[in-house]
């Protein structure tokens, strides 16, 4: 019995140490239970990195039910609503929770907390969204409650509410995401008269499912009368968007009225841009059209969308940024109704700005109406050379800038593709060879240089002239027989020969540092008509070194190229005691101060001269001295051609100012002036002008 007992009592420590052990090895072995701050920051994590997926799996099964979606009707929501929002980035931190602190009942913040339901945690986070309009910060509260799994154990999981994703939202709530388009702004003419503005045509169109019984026979009808053909309505019908009672937009039409044998066809006012001259300032203005494939991808700023509008040529295109203003928009929460419940972020539109030009609208017109008579091609500028203000520039052949904006026919494209006169050319900013208009320039520039003066004459026989047989077979040519020729005489019956010798005499050097104080190599601040500046010589020619092409330059040939404003302001130290007047175009813009390029005695000499050219019976001008003003002026006719013997294409040049009280100075170019009297049909198409 003894023995058994000792036994026993043996027995008893092992049991009880192995019972010790069993219950350590039990506790070290379950598994234990995962926070809720788990939960929180895989929530985090998964919302910074738009795991939506993700998102799913950490909500309870009873909010989701109660919500009424499905994981991928979850995924979806989310990613329509912070696709619609372009959110860019999402930040999610956690606030610090509260101190503990004694409440007014006495407890404290951490026995308040001991008091709560073990079974739910809650937390606030702070979310930040980047969207296209700006940050929109929101404070969220997560609530998780903890569940129990099938196999005993536990899982916090969120208890998910629409408010997760934005604050005011609830079941039943949308996003919606609107632009708030800028109004374009207006470009206006020295007396605000609008140059391009809003206006109303009037746009017909198709629904298709009021076509009839006989669908293509009622489509070809209406081709007929619309002149257009039955593909370009085939082709708009046939659109992805296009539903049976939907309005599909074809091509506008300045009739309202429907006949009533064309069913189906309806015709609505639509709001473009307009502009009120037309033709007559569509090389100026330019025009908008919607932004192309090709707009799009060179939008480094990613500005534009498919639907803009964008300036595609004139001052529409340069002036694109200021005309434009910047876009607005509006991210707004809705009840199911689309009622706004409340405003999430709004960022108002900037309206465009008004361009005002110092141009004349009556002058414009009237001066592109003189110029594109007869169907002729060239350009004219219309300056007051005492303030640089640019009032009127032409350009023919023009297209209609209306018709760019609302579309063209087949037809009218190709009309306009298969003139040979280009009416899309600029051509008061193309360069062209001045001809004997630049003399005036020489003079001036020998006048300075102090190697010609106004009574200086040359005995010269003949109609040619070469220095001596270094020239080769290179003559000057001249159009009168006169000698002796002096400068005044050189000016009025513009003789080549003349001016080509006082070049020659001056040599290269001294006649550049002449001539380039008028103003080459200088745009003129005229960024906005894209001007190139002019040249007396392309670049592997810039000393003049070639005594024949110095010749050639004195008398605006050679290499020499001046657009028709460059060579308007070219003149005006004539007008203002030898001060040069730049061109101005946009009021209010910087300007620069005229510089003295030439004494006022210089000034005056040639200004004498150049009013000769008008009152002596002989001088090129002499058709305009029927008119009261006092009138100067200078001829020119520059031939373009391949190589010597040949005959090339003459342009014909005039430039005219008054003289008595300066208000105005017109340069202008005719392009084929050939056979039709040089520089004297240009004369001729400005008088009617002039005496108006």
């Amino acid at each position: 019995m003894k023995s058994k007992r000792k036994i026993l009592y043996g027995l008893l420590p092992i049991l009880f140490a192995g019972g010790i052990g069993m219950y350590l090895y039990m506790q070290n072995n379950k598994t234990e239970e995962v926070k809720p701050e788990v939960t929180v920051n895989q929530y985090i994590e998964h919302l910074h990195k738009k795991e939506f997926d993700q998102l799913y799996t950490l909500m309870t099964p009873a909010s989701l039910s109660e919500s009424g979606m499905n994981r991928e009707q979850f995924v979806e929501k989310y990613n329509a609503i912070y696709s619609g929002m372009e959110v860019s980035a999402i930040k999610a931190e956690l606030k610090p929770k509260a101190a503990n602190v004694e409440t007014t009942d006495g407890t404290s913040n951490e026995e308040e907390s001991k008091n709560q339901n073990p079974d739910i945690y809650e937390v606030d986070y702070n979310l930040q969204l980047m969207t296209f309009l700006g940050e929109v910060n929101e404070t969220h509260t997560l609530k998780l409650v903890r569940e129990e799994l099938e196999d005993g154990g536990k899982v916090w999981r969120i208890n998910w509410k629409p408010s997760l994703i934005l604050t005011d939202m609830v079941k039943g709530s949308k996003v919606r995401v609107r632009t708030l388009f800028p109004e374009r702004g207006d470009i206006v003419d020295r007396d605000g008269l609008p140059l391009a503005t809003k206006g109303n045509i009037y746009e017909w169109g198709i629904v298709p499912e009021k076509l009839g019984e006989n669908p293509e026979a009622m489509i070809a009808r209406i081709a007929k009368h619309y002149k257009v053909t039955e593909d370009v309505i085939t082709h708009a019908l046939g659109q992805k968007w296009v539903k049976p009672e939907y309005f599909v937009p074809i091509a506008s039409t300045e009739d309202s009225r429907v006949p009533d044998a064309l069913a189906g066809v309806q015709v609505q006012s639509k709001e473009i841009r307009y502009y009120p001259l037309g033709e007559a300032a569509a090389h100026l203005i330019g025009y908008v059209r919607k932004a192309t494939k090709e707009d799009l991808e060179k939008d480094t700023e990613g500005y534009y969308r498919a639907e803009d509008w964008i300036g595609k040529a004139g001052l529409e295109q340069s002036l694109e940024k200021q005309l434009r203003g910047e876009r607005g928009g509006l991210i707004e929460i809705t009840d199911e109704s689309g009622n706004t419940r409340s405003e999430l972020i709004r960022k108002d539109a900037v309206d465009g700005e008004d361009i005002q030009l110092t141009i004349s609208s009556a002058k414009q017109r009237k001066l592109y109406k003189t110029l594109s008579s007869s169907g002729d091609a060239g350009a004219m500028v219309l300056m007051n050379p005492t303030d640089g203000n640019l009032l009127a520039l032409v350009s023919a052949p023009a297209y209609n800038p209306n018709k760019m904006v609302t579309g063209l026919t087949q037809a009218e494209w190709d009309a306009y593709s298969a003139d040979e006169k280009l009416p899309f050319i600029n051509r008061f900013t193309n360069r062209y060879a001045p001809g004997s208009t630049f003399k005036a320039i020489t003079a001036a520039a020998g006048l300075m240089e102090k190697v010609t003066t106004a009574e200086k004459s040359h005995d010269i026989s003949g109609l040619e002239w070469r220095k001596d047989e270094s020239w080769g077979g290179y003559y000057v040519k001249r159009v009168k027989n006169v000698s002796p020729v002096n400068m005044v005489d050189a000016l009025v019956y513009s003789d080549n020969i003349y001016f080509a010798k006082e070049a020659v005499e001056m040599g290269s050097a001294k006649f550049i540092d002449g001539i380039q104080k008028f103003g080459f190599g200088d745009n003129f601040g005229l960024d906005e008509l894209y001007l190139k500046p002019s040249q007396y010589a392309n670049e592997a020619h810039l000393d003049l070194s070639s005594e024949v092409l110095l010749a050639d330059t004195s008398y605006g040939q050679g290499e020499m190229l001046m657009s028709p404003i460059h060579l308007a302001s070219s003149f005006t130290p004539f007008i203002n005691e030898g001060k040069m007047v730049k061109p101005i175009l946009i009021e209010e813009k910087e300007t620069v101060q005229p510089e003295v390029v030439i004494t006022p005695e210089v000034a005056n000499t040639v200004k004498d001269a150049l009013g000769q050219v008008v009152t002596r019976s002989g001088g090129t001008a002499h058709s305009l001295n029927s008119l009261p003003e006092g009138l100067a002026a200078k001829t020119g006719t520059a031939e373009l051609k391949a190589k010597k013997g040949e005959k090339g294409q003459e342009n014909g040049f005039v430039v005219v100012f008054d003289t008595d009280s300066p208000s105005f100075l017109i340069a202008a170019v005719i392009e084929g002036v050939n056979g039709r009297g040089g520089s004297h049909y240009v004369l001729d198409k400005l008088k009617p002008f002039l005496e108006k």
